[in-house]
């Protein structure tokens, strides 16, 4: 049996769409702290998913879909 390779987060976006329906990109101006934090997520689901590979959880990976978020909305 081989070593299966962890599989790595390659690319991710983030963007808002304006009242006007105006859509603007945010990744590449994204204040430090945030930026920091989205990649300590990032290092996160990669470990999760790490340990769904390698069969050390029960349930399966769910990848879940990119939904729209309304301004106020809870996650």
């Amino acid at each position: 049996m081989t070593e299966q390779q962890k599989q790595t987060i390659t690319s991710w976006r983030l963007s808002i769409t304006w009242s006007d329906g105006k859509t603007e990109g945010l990744a590449n101006c994204l204040p430090e702290y945030l930026e920091e934090e989205l990649f300590i997520y990032f290092r996160e689901l990669e470990d999760l998913r790490e340990e769904h590979d390698a069969e050390m959880r029960d349930e399966p990976y769910n990848f879940e879909d990119d939904t729209e978020k309304k301004v106020g909305e809870q996650a």
